[in-house]
């Protein structure tokens, strides 16, 4: 049996050689979805791979308490400055953290740049370090005192101001002169980036210098052990819902945030996926009109075959493995330029400074050239079918 497949993928091999051109065309619809769908996946992998490692990195006892009991409520909901203090008064909670943000106009030698502020009560600097957050890489944290002090993110100096900031030098906010005590060292974890690019202050003097109200935009609360996870949140959301009076916040621990991350990207691939998709089936398209056009051009040579004692099903083998081959073909280009198409996204974010490798396993790569390769044999089917039933003694007579 093994020789005559052979001998079929080397006729089929022949007979596509003989119109490449054609073949060429009509394999872009199967290159470009397989390319899509092998780089789509493979950045979702990677994603996915990149959330779960950013919340180990966390540990499994750290919550964060947000305004709002959703998405659209968190753009007016507020949460007020007494509710770290609140928190950390609920028993199982090491400390709880208030995050203030606010965007300014800075000062520095002599331009005006726009920059996020986050304030922060200094005594959690040391509390936030702990768990892989706002730590000192040179010079000091924040002191209580620090009334005219501030820490610079790491990347504060090449992304906002375009030059070189050191300890020492002053930046002028609200129109009061700031020196800069300390600089952080590089955040790689997701929730602890926001600190790269910011400048940190007290949070009382973010208050005084800005112009409108400010209120925490998170709290970041600590637990003394992960086993109790769901009884704190439990207490730390009766406790606020009964200072607020209503439930105007939303608690969230890693698991969840985990979760909602996997099904947004979860979902984005799968859309993206189904686009790919019908590039695809206009691939199977092309690949089907491609042998029906090949069946009407060679119903003399189909004829010849039956006449010498070629059998049907032979007939139909011979056109199958022809849509296959050229399913084939598509697979391995787009399986090429998928995974270069997500190295290519790797370094991006590799530039960008974010964390994200493209992941290409194995059962990819193999699921990808199946894939392409049996599309392209279901598509010939049908023109396999027309022509094993193509009458030998008509098909002689054909010109």
């Amino acid at each position: 049996m093994a020789p005559v497949d052979l001998e079929l993928i080397r006729f089929a091999f022949a007979n596509l050689k003989g119109m490449r051109f054609r073949s060429f065309l009509t394999i872009l619809g199967i290159v470009i979805g397989i390319a899509a769908i092998v780089a789509l996946i493979s950045v979702g992998e990677g994603l996915n791979q990149s959330v779960s490692q950013q919340f180990q990195s966390l540990g499994t006892d750290t919550i964060f308490v947000l305004p709002g009991g959703g998405m659209m409520e968190s753009m007016f909901a507020k949460l007020s400055d007494d509710d770290a203090g609140t928190i950390e008064e609920v028993r199982g909670v090491d400390f709880a953290a208030a995050i203030y943000t606010s965007g300014q106009q800075i000062e520095f030698r002599g331009e005006r740049y726009s920059v996020t502020l986050l304030g922060v009560e200094p005594e959690k600097i040391d509390k936030l370090a702990m768990i892989g957050m706002a730590n000192v890489a040179e010079g000091r944290k924040l002191t209580e005192n620090d009334t005219s002090g501030v820490v610079i993110g790491s990347k504060f100096a090449s992304r906002i101001i375009k030059t070189e900031i050191g300890l020492k030098q002053s930046i002028e906010i609200g129109g009061k002169k700031f020196r800069v005590v300390g600089i952080l060292d590089e955040a790689t974890n997701n929730f602890a980036r926001m600190f790269n690019p910011a400048i940190v202050i007290n949070s009382d003097e973010l208050k005084k210098i800005s112009e409108t109200e400010v209120t925490p935009t998170r709290i970041i609360v600590n637990i003394l052990s992960s086993e109790e996870m769901e009884e704190v949140k439990q207490r730390i959301e009766n406790r606020l819902e009964e200072d607020h009076g209503k439930k105007d916040f939303q608690i969230m621990d890693l698991q969840q945030i985990s979760a909602i991350a996997g099904d947004v990207v979860g979902i984005i691939s799968l859309v993206l996926i189904g686009i790919a998709a019908i590039s695809l089936l206009v691939g199977g398209i092309g690949i089907m009109n491609t042998m029906l056009m090949s069946v009407m051009q060679r119903t003399k040579e189909i004829g010849l075959m039956k006449a010498i004692g070629a059998t049907t099903p032979k007939i139909i083998r011979i056109f199958v493995v022809e849509a296959g081959l050229i399913g084939l073909a598509g697979g391995i280009v787009g399986l090429i330029l998928g995974v270069g198409t997500a190295a290519l996204v790797s370094i991006a974010a590799e530039m960008a400074n974010l964390p994200l490798t493209t992941v290409v396993t194995p059962q990819l790569i193999v699921g990808a050239v199946a894939f392409s390769m049996a599309v392209g044999m279901i598509a010939g089917v049908y023109p396999a079918m027309r022509a094993a039933s193509v009458d030998p003694v008509e098909a002689l007579r054909y010109e």
